[in-house]
């Protein structure tokens, strides 16, 4: 072993102690989800038992990872407590799971990739909670989101959080956003409210194998964006604009 691979040993053991850490706080809080839902299954509040997981995931988040989160704009979630909204965010890397965790409604739903389904403790949670999984590029599950999202909006008065890049995005500038969240703004005229997270690269990358300790991840939640007269036609218009506020607001944190 030569003198350079010995002097990254400390940082090497600090970043895969950080990971199993992340991992265990991720199970735990999946398992306070899970433990809490027949409860709230039976007095018809299934979706909560992702706000239990989230209040849990926040505590250890604080207390184990040493990641706390600040949240400017905090306000503008008020609207998620009196009417189903559209949550959309700028998706990065497994620290999402972190910031969730601090904004997270107290009724509402997250879209995730299918493969996330099939995980143990993690995918059963979710799944009993209620929340939605798509394929990316497969026809059928785009539309079986879709009319999920449609259910949870319309008949469950939920909110629905989604990542309209459709992809984890390390680097910027954001990928272009797909319309699905903003089509759904459309047919049900829910509110979008816009999340940005400043780039987290210098607190998480995988590459440089780098997880740090003791640190604060900022977001800015933007005001809501009214949609009971948009058209069909200014969708386009709306993405662009919705894209545009997200990536000033992620540099304006970096």
């Amino acid at each position: 072993m030569g003198l350079a691979s010995l002097r990254s040993l400390p940082g090497l053991l600090v970043f895969y102690t950080q990971l199993l850490l992340f991992a265990h706080c991720v199970l735990l809080a999946a398992a306070a989800g899970m433990a809490a839902s027949p409860l709230l299954a039976l007095v018809r509040r299934r979706a909560a038992a992702n706000w239990v997981a989230a209040q849990a995931m926040r505590v250890l988040a604080e207390h184990v990872l040493g990641i706390t989160v600040d949240v400017a704009g905090a306000e503008h979630l008020a609207r998620a407590r009196c009417q189903p909204c559209i949550v959309v965010a700028n998706h990065q890397s497994l620290l999402d799971a972190v910031w969730l965790a601090f904004v997270f409604p107290r009724r509402a739903v997250v879209v995730a990739n299918a493969s996330i389904a099939r995980l143990p403790v993690l995918g059963w949670f979710l799944r009993a909670a209620g929340n939605l999984f798509v394929r990316q590029g497969d026809k059928q599950s785009i539309r079986a989101l879709f009319d999920g999202s449609l259910r949870c909006l319309e008949r469950d008065r939920l909110s629905v959080l989604l990542f309209p890049e459709g992809r984890r995005n390390a680097s910027p500038p954001l990928l272009e956003f797909k319309k699905g969240a903003f089509y759904l703004a459309y047919c049900t005229h829910a509110p979008i409210i816009p999340v940005a997270v400043q780039s987290t690269r210098a607190l998480y990358s995988w590459s440089a194998r780098c997880f740090r300790r003791n640190t604060v991840i900022r977001i800015r939640v933007l005001p809501p964006i009214a949609t009971h007269s948009l058209t069909e036609d200014a969708i386009p218009a709306l993405i662009a604009s919705t894209r545009a506020d997200i990536q000033d607001a992620c540099i304006a944190l970096t």
